[in-house]
């Protein structure tokens, strides 16, 4: 939910699930898919909400700010070629 927040509030138009309706498919068929929908719409609500916004509307690119990564990339993570420095906490 927060990664359509983020696309949304720094200027997209549209923001795709793809891998999401495949996950909630093969978990349970259309139910699955259903339930994913309604996950994905209560994390977009706690986002905005967190925000101080009550629509798309009111996003601009200052609700994001970049941060540290946590972790290192991995092969399945999001983005498993990205040339990261080591960072030692």
């Amino acid at each position: 939910g927060t990664d359509v927040v983020k696309g949304i509030a720094l200027g997209a138009d549209a923001v795709g699930v793809g891998r999401l309706e495949c996950w909630g498919l093969a978990a349970a068929g259309a139910e699955g898919v259903h339930r994913m929908l309604e996950i994905l719409e209560n994390e977009i609500q706690i986002a905005l909400a967190l925000l101080g916004v009550t629509s798309f509307s009111e996003l601009e690119p200052s609700h994001v700010a970049p941060a540290q990564p946590t972790a290192d990339p991995h092969v399945t993570s999001a983005f498993p070629h990205l040339e990261l420095p080591k960072v030692h906490y």
